[in-house]
């Protein structure tokens, strides 16, 4: 999936999808692969490019560079194996967590109950039904789990873009058909909330019956400390299922109006570290980072900064030499060393000219999502810049 900069401050689900291809596929064709029973091998879905992460930066370096910071991409295993999401985290290297790491996200997970408290909160509209079963969430970052079950005789398969040159969305292309997350009217000041939508299909045993999982993402991209597990209702509205070719021609598989409240009865995890003064300098654009806040959970890292980074319209500031240690001595987590490498090679090419020039880009706040989930137990400490913080977490 190609993000433009301003999907990142956008609070509907991002649209430009790279999809490569010259040969859209027709409506005929389209409904050909979603309604016939057609035998096909099971293979994992590749329409979405892996990305490393979710970095909604409030600031962000120009495009050429941004590209070098993409984090984490939900895996494309099936996510149950004994526990909830374990293998979302599993990036398809067949690895499995350690127990520690289930232990942490099994704290989050919650599972949706119905009315009665006994079956899954589904909701059934123009034949089709769609259930939320569970969801991992911290402040950052909200992992959801949804079962979808199309009309009897509808055909769901692994669509595979290399093959079948289509693939799934949530949405389509009107605005009556976008996806909407919205909190409870009046819980936060107007346009404080938003976010940013990814998701993906999960192969599953059965592709030729009309029944598919999906996991969907949501990166927070709220100000004034909002946070994805405050505990407030947030209403997700999704319309329907779609097949998008490479024309970027949305044809619906179903429609109707599916409605849930995933905001509720979500738990904290985090924990602040003693961070705030320590310093880091950026020997390039000669500029001082000074950290003010900095928490850890087991599914991110959130910072606020105070920058003396100028201004300008070509680099933005970065948070700096960053990595999380384990007490075995391992590397959980590290700021990537080609960060620098690329924004050299950017000032270069661009003729920018150093030092940079402006008023100081002051406080500013962001997060790192982490690719697997992090044992806060086994956490020695973090090191920022020269400073290393020690994790006492249990």
């Amino acid at each position: 999936m190609k993000r433009n900069i301003s999907d990142l401050l956008d609070r509907y689900p991002a649209e430009d999808m790279e999809l490569g291809g010259n040969t859209p596929y027709s409506s005929t064709r389209i409904k050909e692969i979603t309604m016939n029973k057609i035998i096909r091998t099971e293979t994992p879905n590749t329409h979405a490019k892996p990305k490393a992460g979710v970095r909604p930066a409030r600031l962000l370096i120009a495009a050429a560079i941004a590209a070098a910071l993409s984090v984490s991409a939900l895996a494309a295993g099936r996510l149950w194996s004994g526990e909830l999401f374990g293998d979302v985290f599993s990036q398809g290297s067949g690895s499995s967590l350690s127990q520690g790491q289930i232990n942490a996200i099994d704290q989050l997970v919650q599972t949706f109950e119905g009315r009665d408290g006994s079956i899954p909160a589904a909701v059934t509209d123009n034949g089709a039904t769609i259930t939320p079963i569970a969801a991992l969430a911290d402040e950052n970052i909200y992992y959801l789990r949804l079962r979808l079950e199309a009309p009897e005789g509808t055909v769901l398969p692994d669509l595979d873009w290399e093959r079948d040159e289509a693939c799934y969305q949530l949405f389509g292309d009107e605005a009556a058909n976008h996806l909407t997350l919205e909190p409870a009217q009046g819980a936060y000041p107007e346009y404080a909330f938003g976010y940013q939508l990814d998701f993906r299909p999960l192969p599953d045993s059965e592709p030729n019956d009309n029944i598919k999982e999906f996991v969907v993402q949501f990166a927070n991209l709220s100000e004034n400390g909002i946070t994805l597990n405050d505990g407030v209702s947030k209403v997700l509205t999704i319309r329907g299922l779609w097949i998008q070719d490479p024309g970027k021609n949305y044809t619906p598989i179903f429609t109707g109006t599916f409605t849930f409240d995933i905001g509720l009865n979500f738990q904290s995890q985090a924990v602040e570290l003693d961070a705030d003064g320590l310093t880091w300098q950026h020997d390039l654009l000669d500029y001082t980072n000074t950290m003010q806040a900095m928490t850890l959970s087991p599914l991110s890292l959130s910072y606020r900064v105070d920058s003396t980074m100028p201004e300008n319209d070509h680099i933005g500031a970065q948070v700096g030499a960053l990595k999380i240690v384990l007490k075995d001595g391992s590397v959980f987590y590290s700021e990537s060393t080609e960060y620098d490498e690329q924004l050299a090679r950017y000032i270069q090419e661009e003729n920018i000219a150093l030092p940079l020039t402006g008023e100081p880009t002051g406080v500013f706040e962001n997060y790192i999502v982490f690719d697997q989930p992090l044992d806060l137990s086994q956490v020695d400490y973090v090191q920022y810049g020269e400073n290393k913080i020690p994790v006492n977490a249990g």
